[in-house]
């Protein structure tokens, strides 16, 4: 055989060897590495301005209180999105479980208080008529008991309204939520597929599904069908007022990435759309659809241009789309928009309406005899509080009877109302009282302090409503610009949520972007194919082939560089078709076929002859990479992340009443004292030769035993926590007789030991060294735990032990924490032995005691114990036994009762 034919047959042969191994999937991992890198060249595109996320962020948070919030908020934000005219509102946030009843706040604050002035306005007047008939003898005796009796079913009757009012304060926050999204009519909420079959009231949702949420799809016999056993709407009341549903779920890579997700599935011969998908169809203009193994067709979409046109969505070899994510993170990339605003829209009109019928009490008519232009304010604030009590009738009838007609009537009375109030302050009021006193004080001298009170008064309103006011334009105009006409994606992006992904870009995104992102995808036409492996399969040995072939007759320098140029000709190909067509040409295996062919061609030459064989060899040496060669064919697992299991000491710490701590400090001072405060625990941790895990705003995150071998990291584990109690008295008091703090800074801390893993977490992009582990969330929860004992420093059992004879400690429970099935014996830390004061260890034995009594269940002698415990700590978990002693002393435990008690909070 020829030497040509030789070269030729080892480009086919190793052409076809890296063709099957790519077709088995050997260079999955890779090759989504490869398929990461290339997404960097993606061609920079405008995002589809129709797209707005509506975030519940930590602003919202903040303002609202701690998610889930009450459903009301979200029905109130619902009626806002209305009044903006948004297109439609799609949920990434499940409503599976009814809510909380809640108060009628706004009822509460105007409405009742309005019902009383009315009922007893009625009353009064019908007294005052009885007693002028009674004066006027116009009422005869025989007429009296007449009288009485219709005055008594008149009083009846009101105080039967007045209780049916009063009962409507409470309200079902879920049917409020119900008649807000049916009244807005532009809802779409989720729907979670279920990989088990449901049972019970959520098995019976399945047919709510079937009727309102699913879809007529074309589908072809290849087309993937999914494999979810079940579905589950939201509430049954949910369900029927929104437009429509989708599906949440997304598939995740085996790296943990998120590259791709399903448009359609089927479920009980049903199918369903991604969760952004029925609310695209409905804008579209409810085009067909038609679902084939590698596309998703709508066809004769109606584009809001009133174009008729036939959108094509690729897919993979599973059926799902790719992804085509930008490079920005979630809050740069898109618009956004908190969900604190409405709330706060909804406080600026309270305040409104407070400060205008706080100015119908006032005597701004008084003024007005010392300027005439005053004479038109007292009925403009007459006529604001009639529109005041019509604004909030109008709204309620408009919820109740889920009108449009009265819903645009109520927008309407709020926007006149805004326009007399900005009338009024336009009329020049403020300036206008003051002058008018200033001539008022010199024709009533000894009035003076009287109407210069009055003025102030009045003077304090106007500027309060212009502020208000102002504010309230601003917010307003902003929504407005922001919302109407767009699509909002509606989900959680605090830093408590745990919808975070990783995408192949960012180690964490927030998860509602993914939904952004596909709409936006859709939208905008941009979308990503995977050329097929056969062809690319195909490809690779022809053009190895072809390459050979045109190649034989080269010199040994040339041949063997001409190869690698070949590669790098087909990866720049391969990224300029990707960057501006979408089309992903893996040049994975092209690669490794051509470098394998050429290295193996350049050996065979290298052993037919003396002289080749050292051009080969110098050849080989100069452009190949034997480090780089051998991570990526014989090791790839030298490329990615991990860690080292091993026995440490977690310890978790947090501030008691830091919430309380920040509202009453500004945002310099609270940052400044909060450095001050982590650096000094922070320092004492790295004196025991810690290690800071990460701060997580007012809480320290340490481990003690990694990176370097620690054998006693128990004892000093233990040690700072006793250190950071003894170094926080001087630190509060140094800050309070300073001034800087209104209150101390009082640490609770967790501390526990066992299995944790340690190393390097995260992404290639971004990675942290870190802890984790069951033994780590414990940490956590024994942190936490302090609040049920009204302890400080709370250790496992684990800890204790290793600590040693050393520390000074006591039993105080044995408990069963959230997340963590096993029951374990907790511990205080009280000092270590050497500096523990008699009484301190006089107090251990005096508990120790009356433990010891308490778990044989001798509760009398317990209880006595555990008072005299008491009479030395003054409170404690000294006080925690007492109460259950007490309770246990009439109402004993049942007979198999082992003890152990289950925290329910965190």
């Amino acid at each position: 055989m020829s030497m040509k034919w030789k070269t030729l047959l080892c480009a086919l042969v190793v052409s076809v060897f890296f063709s099957i191994i790519y077709a088995i999937g050997v260079f999955g991992s890779l090759g989504y590495q490869v398929y990461d890198f290339f997404l960097r060249f993606r061609a920079e595109r405008v995002r589809d301005s129709n797209v707005v996320f509506l975030n519940v962020d930590d602003n919202a948070i903040a303002y609202n209180g701690v998610f889930p919030w009450p459903r009301s908020v979200t029905a109130d934000g619902i009626l806002r999105l209305k009044e903006y005219g948004l297109h439609a509102l799609i949920f990434d946030i499940e409503f599976i479980d009814r809510g909380h009843q809640g108060v009628d706040t706004l009822y509460l604050n105007r409405g009742l208080p309005a019902d009383f002035d009315r009922s007893f306005s009625e009353i009064n007047s019908a007294v005052q008529e009885i007693f002028g008939a009674v004066r006027a003898g116009m009422l005869h005796a025989n007429d009296i008991d007449r009288h009485t009796q219709a005055f008594t079913f008149f009083i009846n009757e009101e105080r039967l309204r007045l209780l049916t009012n009063v009962q409507r304060i409470a309200r079902d926050n879920d049917e409020y939520l119900f008649q807000a999204s049916e009244l807005f009519g532009r809802s779409w909420v989720t729907l979670n597929l279920r990989s088990d079959p449901l049972r019970g009231e959520q098995a019976e949702r399945r047919s709510l599904a079937e009727e309102h949420f699913s879809h007529n799809i074309t589908a072809s016999d290849n087309a993937h069908r999914g494999n979810f056993a079940d579905i589950l709407p939201p509430l049954p009341g949910l369900a029927l007022s929104a437009k429509g549903a989708g599906f949440t779920n997304v598939e995740i890579d085996a790296d943990g990435i998120r590259r791709r997700l399903y448009l359609a599935q089927n479920v009980h011969d049903h199918w369903y759309l991604q969760l952004v998908m029925p609310a695209l169809i409905h804008y579209l203009g409810y085009p067909d659809i038609e679902l084939e193994r590698r596309r998703l067709t709508l066809r004769d979409a109606r584009l809001p241009s009133g174009e008729i046109q036939t959108i094509t969505i690729p897919l993979d070899t599973q059926g799902r789309m790719i992804i085509d994510w930008p490079p920005q993170n979630y809050f740069n990339k898109f618009r956004h928009v908190s969900f604190v605003y409405f709330a706060l829209l909804d406080d600026i009109e309270a305040g409104m309406e407070e400060y205008i019928r706080a100015l119908n009490t006032s005597d701004i008519l008084f003024f007005s005899q010392a300027d005439e232009q005053l004479e038109r304010a007292p009925f403009l604030v007459m006529e604001l509080t009639e529109i005041f009590d019509a604004i909030l009738e109008t709204r309620n009838y408009a919820m109740q009877m889920v009108s449009t007609e009265m819903f645009d009537l109520y927008v309407e009375l709020r926007r006149h109302s805004r326009s007399l109030i900005r009338e009024l302050l336009d009329s020049g009021l403020t300036e206008r009282i003051i002058s008018a006193a200033t001539e008022l004080v010199e024709q009533f001298p000894w009035l003076a302090d009287e109407i210069i009170d009055e003025a102030e008064y009045i003077v304090t309103l106007a500027e309060f409503l212009d502020l208000n006011l102002t504010r309230y334009e601003e917010i307003d105009s902003h929504l407005d610009n922001e919302l109407r006409g767009k699509f909002a994606i509606m989900g959680r992006v605090d830093t408590g949520t745990t919808d975070i992904g990783s995408n192949p870009f960012w180690g964490e995104y927030i998860n509602v972007g993914t939904h952004g992102v596909v709409l936006d995808m859709i939208l905008s036409g941009s979308f990503i194919t995977f050329i097929d492996e056969i062809w690319i399969i195909l490809f690779t040995i022809a053009f190895v082939m072809l390459f050979f072939a045109a190649s034989a007759k080269l010199p040994p320098l040339p041949r063997t560089a001409s190869g690698f140029i070949a590669v790098i000709v087909v990866i720049g190909t391969a990224i300029v078709l990707f960057r501006f067509t979408g089309l992903f040409f893996n040049p994975l295996v092209t690669t490794f076929a051509m470098v394998g062919a050429v290295i193996l061609r350049e050996v065979v030459l290298y052993a037919s002859s003396e002289r080749e064989k050292q051009f080969i060899r110098k050849a080989f040496s100069t452009y190949v990479s034997n480090e780089v060669v051998q991570e990526l064919i014989d090791d790839p697992s030298r490329l990615q992340l991990g860690g080292t299991k091993r026995n440490m000491s977690a310890l978790f710490t947090d501030l008691k009443g830091f919430a309380t701590l920040s509202e009453k400090l500004d945002p310099e001072s609270l940052v400044s004292i909060l450095n001050r405060y982590l650096t000094a625990m922070s320092d004492i941790v790295l004196a025991e030769k810690g290690t800071i895990d990460k701060f997580i705003g007012d809480a320290i995150v340490a481990f003690f035993g990694a990176p370097s071998h620690m054998p006693d990291h128990a004892l000093k584990a233990c040690i700072s926590a006793l250190t950071m109690k003894r170094i926080e008295k001087d630190f509060n008091k140094t800050l309070l007789e300073s001034g800087l703090i209104p209150v101390p800074l009082l640490t609770r801390i967790g501390i526990n030991t066992g299995s944790m893993v340690a190393g390097n977490m995260g992404t290639e992009n971004k990675m942290n060294y870190t802890i984790m582990g069951n033994a780590v969330n414990l940490a956590a929860r024994l942190e936490g735990a302090n609040k049920q004992y009204g302890t400080w420093i709370l250790a496992s059992d684990a800890t204790v032990s290793e600590a040693g004879s050393l520390i000074l400690s006591r039993r105080i429970d044995r408990i069963r924490v959230i997340g963590i099935n096993e029951p374990i014996q907790i511990h205080e830390l009280l000092n270590t032995r050497q500096n523990a004061p008699p009484q301190e260890t006089n107090l251990v034995n005096i508990f120790h005691q009356a433990l010891d009594y308490y778990e044989k269940h001798n509760w009398k002698d317990a209880l006595e114990g555990f008072k005299a415990s008491l009479a030395i700590e003054g409170g404690g978990p000294s006080e925690v036994y007492i109460k259950r002693c007490e309770t246990f002393l009439t109402t004993p435990p049942p007979a198999d009762w082992d003890g152990v008690y289950n925290l329910t909070e965190k």
